[in-house]
């Protein structure tokens, strides 16, 4: 089941979408949305103006950060609030025994690269919004810091609010650890999907035809009827190549392992993760 979703705010347009897929998955499940505000400590932008920095100086940069945090603070409030309103959830400031389907807001302060992992340890899943050529660098960090270290699965919203997330679900197989950690944590939305396709790119990562059928096996011990769709990678990316057949397959949910490899070898050499995290233009749920 998914029963708690954690959706990071800084006041980013692009998290409006995330916050209603939240709120579309979370109803699906008689779920919690949890929404997390960061607030950074302004003392942090101290040790970056070096020394024989002015007093004065330093004040006018803590007031100004602390400006700069009420501005953003407010644009994720509204965001959120509107978000709750239209999906219709209740508030619910704690847990309680029967409480169905709900939405809390919620502030720490610290940096959002260590406490929204920390936050996605204790949620089911955490979403992100919009794609990564439209996050700030901050919140870029947090999203990459949330896939390698909080344990638990990430979705990345699109761009636009999608119609559904999970009736047409697609797999990206490559018989890979992150594979089957994304598998295993997307079971609750594929056991409700209308219809599930394993996609598998014939490279030199993938693990040969018999494992796509082992994946279909596992899932069809869990009442899941899953159809193998090979994807022929031409002149394109793999990333590119998963995209296009899942596109074409209806796909409202893309299933996948984050980062096979390391994100240093990703950047220089560019990936799978890298590709999808800058142009998937469906729901993607990743697990490293």
């Amino acid at each position: 089941m998914l029963k708690t979703i954690l959706v990071p705010l800084t006041g980013n347009e692009a998290e409006t979408v995330a916050l209603h897929v939240a709120f579309q998955i979370a109803k699906g499940f008689d779920g919690h949305v949890d929404a997390l505000f960061v607030k950074p400590d302004p003392r942090d932008a101290v040790p970056l103006l070096g020394e024989g920095v002015s007093a004065s100086l330093i004040d006018e940069i803590l007031v100004a950060a602390e400006e700069e945090t009420a501005r953003t603070q407010a644009q994720a409030r509204t965001a959120y609030d509107a978000a709750r309103e239209a999906a219709g959830a209740p508030v619910a400031e704690w847990p309680e025994a029967g409480r169905g389907y709900s939405a809390r807001w919620q502030e720490v302060v610290g940096r959002p690269e260590d406490r929204v992992p920390e936050a996605g340890r204790l949620n089911d899943m955490t979403v992100f919004g919009a794609n990564a050529r439209d996050l700030g660098a901050l919140t870029y960090a947090a999203l990459e810091a949330t896939l390698i270290g909080s344990g638990r699965p990430l979705l990345l919203a699109p761009k636009r609010v999608p119609a559904t997330v999970g009736t047409v679900a697609s797999i990206a197989w490559n018989g890979s650890i992150q594979g089957a950690r994304a598998v295993a944590a997307a079971l609750p939305l594929l056991a409700k999907a209308d219809k599930v396709h394993v996609l598998t790119a014939e490279t030199a990562a993938t693990r040969g035809a018999a494992r796509i059928q082992e994946l279909v096996d596992y899932l069809a011990w869990h009442g899941i009827a899953a159809n193998p769709a090979p994807v022929v990678v031409g002149n394109e990316s793999v990333g590119a190549a998963l995209l296009r057949v899942a596109n074409t397959l209806g796909t409202d949910l893309l299933v996948t392992g984050g980062y096979g490899h390391s994100r240093m070898r990703e950047m220089i050499l560019g990936g799978v993760t890298r590709y999808l995290l800058a142009h998937a233009d469906l729901p993607v749920l990743m697990a490293h």
